[in-house]
């Protein structure tokens, strides 16, 4: 007999979505890029400061387009 939580699952739409669907991205590749590109000019504490982002993201974000150019900003890989 199936458990009360894997029937919820199973019969919800919205809750199963919760579970599959990822946190769409606040940025565009070319936002994402164009913000790099500020890093640079910059410095990293004026555009954290100005984007309300973590210094985290903008490794990441760094990372991905040193590695996979625009393909792996396209897309979020940690929600």
């Amino acid at each position: 007999m199936p458990s009360e939580y894997t029937d919820e699952i199973e019969n919800s739409s919205y809750t199963w979505r919760a579970f599959s669907m990822g946190r769409k991205s606040k940025y565009s590749a070319e936002e994402k890029l164009l913000i790099l590109n500020e890093v640079l000019r910059n410095g990293i504490h004026k555009v954290i400061t100005k984007y309300k982002i973590s210094q985290k993201t903008i490794r990441q974000w760094s990372l991905l387009y040193k590695y996979q150019g625009m393909p792996g900003l396209q897309t979020s890989h940690h929600n």
